[in-house]
């Protein structure tokens, strides 16, 4: 297949990778111009001809993976790259539409998230509390179980009760996501998270969720709840979920 056909099928799918362009060579096999599309786990499309090559090349594009960004480098064989790492925008699904989503939708756009607000009640669910957001006004293990989640798919389950916080992450934590958080009580949580391990799901899937939910700023208000929201997906997306856990355990809020 075309390499070029090949770009455009990974953009319309959404997927994450690194294209990497050649800026410089001193090898006669290698031309500038010449493009190789690197996978996040490594495997490589449009080889350079050579096992070393291509291992180099892996390295490289880990290495701008991990950083999260495009830049530019250069391989001991003297071949310079333009590491270009292409991914959709960040998916932000909200699961619940009531006070604390509003000032969360609107603090999440400007960063990037495409904000998707998911709740069974219309006068809730709504384009005037949500503008620019896409609109889901149905029922939450329908809307979730249809729904494309992308490699870039994050998730805040902030519903009215536990029940529904329920119905939500047994379809959410069927799915591959970046993150999920939970808001509630430490009790509503246990609750639930009970729940999901009498459903059959592993104590390692159901740690994957972060809960409470936020980052630990002391953050009571709604928007001020909706801020710590925000700075913990930010940090996961800049930093990892290592780094989160991180900053929640250090003042012991972790369940």
């Amino acid at each position: 297949m075309d390499i070029h056909v090949r770009i455009v099928e990974l953009l319309k799918k959404e997927k994450i990778f690194c294209l990497a362009t050649v800026l410089t060579s001193n090898i006669s096999d290698v031309r500038p111009g010449q493009k190789a599309i690197v996978y996040d786990k490594g495997d490589i499309v449009g080889s350079l001809g050579s096992t070393k090559l291509d291992s180099d090349l892996a390295g490289l594009a880990q290495k701008a993976f991990k950083e999260n960004k495009s830049q530019v480098a250069e391989i001991e064989a003297g071949v310079k790259f333009f590491l270009n790492i292409l991914s959709p925008d960040a998916q932000l699904i909200l699961c619940g539409a009531g006070h604390i989503a509003i000032p969360l939708a609107r603090f999440a756009q400007p960063l990037k998230f495409r904000v998707v607000v998911i709740d069974d009640r219309p006068d809730f669910a709504s384009p005037s509390r949500f503008p620019n957001c896409k609109i889901i006004a149905e029922d939450f293990t329908a809307a979730l179980r249809d729904y494309h989640f992308s490699s870039n798919t994050y998730v805040v389950v902030i519903t009215r009760g536990h029940e529904h916080d329920a119905d939500c992450l047994i379809e959410i934590l069927k799915k591959k996501t970046v993150y999920v958080g939970l808001i509630g009580s430490r009790r509503r949580v246990r609750f639930v998270l009970e729940m999901l391990a009498e459903k059959g799901y592993s104590r390692a899937r159901i740690k994957d969720v972060f809960t409470p939910i936020g980052l630990p700023i002391g953050a009571e208000s709604p928007e001020e709840i909706a801020l710590s929201i925000v700075s913990e997906l930010v940090c996961v997306r800049r930093k990892g979920s290592v780094q989160a856990r991180a900053l929640r355990n250090a003042v012991g809020i972790d369940l």
